[in-house]
């Protein structure tokens, strides 16, 4: 699967790439967040739900799951999923320590959807049908302030636009420096 970070459509003021996060006095699982607009942040791969072909497609549910570039504190995996409501702050936080594959009941909160957004961008939504019996939440995916931390979560109007760039991989890089 070819990584891509996950960076603002929206330059400057609109941040950088996204990552994991630590809040402070709740470190494990980390939570999807954002760097500031100098910094890529760190690689994701997509899979999808209903292929193994590696090609994701608009509007279908996939994982999404951070490569991390360094050991982590935590041991929960690095999957996107939903989290349980926050009722403090009245957000359904995206954080990690979702469960990839096996669709269904059990993995609802872990499935997320890639839309356009605007014309160079592309949305994440949840609106997950790995269940059809399940009642779902079907929002697009935004961004919204936790203390001093850019964080994702679903939102109640338009989601942030983001644009994906793929990773170059380290061969190319000792190539370049061979010659």
């Amino acid at each position: 699967h070819p990584e891509y970070y996950v960076v603002s459509a929206i330059w400057g003021a609109g941040g950088g790439g996204l990552a994991l996060g630590r809040p402070s006095g709740n470190p494990c699982p980390e939570v999807v967040a954002q760097r500031r607009s100098d910094d890529d942040g760190i690689p994701v791969i997509f899979s999808s739900s209903d292929s193994d072909d590696g090609v994701v497609r608009l509007s279908s549910d996939i994982n999404i799951e951070f490569v991390p570039l360094r050991p982590r504190l935590c041991r929960t995996t690095t999957v996107w999923k939903v989290d349980d409501y926050d009722h403090s702050a009245g957000k359904w936080w995206v954080i990690t320590d979702g469960i990839k594959g096996n669709p269904g009941a059990d993995t609802l909160t872990s499935w997320f959807r890639i839309e356009k957004g605007g014309v160079l961008g592309y949305k994440f939504k949840y609106c997950p049908a790995v269940c059809g019996t399940c009642p779902a939440l079907c929002n697009e995916i935004g961004r919204d302030s936790d203390g001093d931390m850019v964080r994702l979560a679903l939102s109640t109007d338009n989601g942030w636009p983001f644009i994906f760039k793929k990773k170059e991989s380290s061969l190319k890089i000792q190539q370049v420096i061979r010659t």
